[in-house]
Parts: C-alpha cells; sequence; structure tokens
C-alpha cells in the first residue's frame, strides 16, 4: 500500500508537529519555578529610604565586613568599629537562583571579631550576603556578593 504524499499532508503534518511543539513548550514552562525575592515586596519597597539610611551608616564606618573561605568554614571579619558596642543582627545569604538554598544566622563574632559558618550549611555556587545589625541605637546594613566553591 502507498501512501500518497501531496501538499495537504505536508501542511497536515506541520500544523501537527507546531501544536505537539508548543504543548512541550506550555508543559515545560508550567513546571519552571517562580521563586520572589521576597513575599512581601510592597511593604519592603514603602521602607527604602530607611534601608537607604542603614547602607549610609554602614559606609560611615572605617573598614567593610570581609568574607572569605578556609577549608570547611566561611570566615566573616567584621570591621574593628563594633567591637564592644552590643551588635545585634543577622547575616542573610541570599540565593537568587534558589530560595530553598538561603541561609541566615545571628551574628556573633568572637574577640577577633572572626565568625565562622560551616560550609556544610550551604551549596556551592553565588550568593548576596546581607547584614543587618543595631549599634547604639543606630541601624546598619551591608550587603556584598559571595561565591561558595
Amino acid at each position: 500500500m502507498k501512501v500518497k504524499f501531496s501538499w495537504g499532508t505536508g501542511i497536515f503534518i506541520f500544523i501537527v508537529l507546531f501544536l505537539l511543539a508548543n504543548a512541550v513548550v506550555i508543559f515545560l514552562s508550567f513546571q519552571e519555578r517562580n521563586d520572589l525575592v521576597t513575599e512581601e515586596y510592597y511593604p519592603q519597597g514603602l521602607e527604602y529610604q530607611k534601608q537607604i539610611d542603614r547602607f549610609a551608616n554602614s559606609k560611615a564606618l572605617l573598614s567593610k565586613i570581609e568574607i572569605s573561605e578556609d577549608k570547611d568554614v566561611l570566615v566573616i571579619t567584621y570591621p574593628e568599629a563594633l567591637k564592644g558596642k552590643g551588635v545585634k543582627g543577622r547575616v542573610v545569604f541570599f540565593r537568587p537562583s534558589d530560595e530553598r538554598a538561603d541561609y541566615s544566622d545571628s551574628i556573633m563574632f568572637d574577640s577577633a571579631m572572626v565568625q565562622r559558618i560551616p560550609l556544610q550549611k550551604m551549596i556551592k555556587g553565588k550568593y548576596i550576603a546581607k547584614f543587618f545589625w543595631t549599634m547604639e541605637e543606630k541601624e546598619y546594613a551591608y550587603e556584598t556578593r559571595v561565591r561558595i566553591n
């Protein structure tokens, strides 16, 4: 039995393949995760001037927070200006590609102004380290990019 292939058959095959390709693209797009940076973005947008002031306060400090990797720990070195000032705050390692990989901890440094975080708590890749703290009734914020190897 011979199949007759004409231009009408070609158009039909093209349309069927086109519709199948669209169905596959639609199915795959529904499988994609869409994480927001934050669920409450509108109230945070209203308080953005306060956040700008917090960043300006941290720039007034003489030195910056430094982050480095040492074997199986992440070493955070805080400026000497924070020593003995009753600092209370949080450090958040925000992972832009996956919110489940975010890590948060309170700011706790030793007498050498160093905080150590085990690398087992994080996966390899790019993070944005965000520091928020209060010192002498003044709020501060600092942000930097980190790559975990």
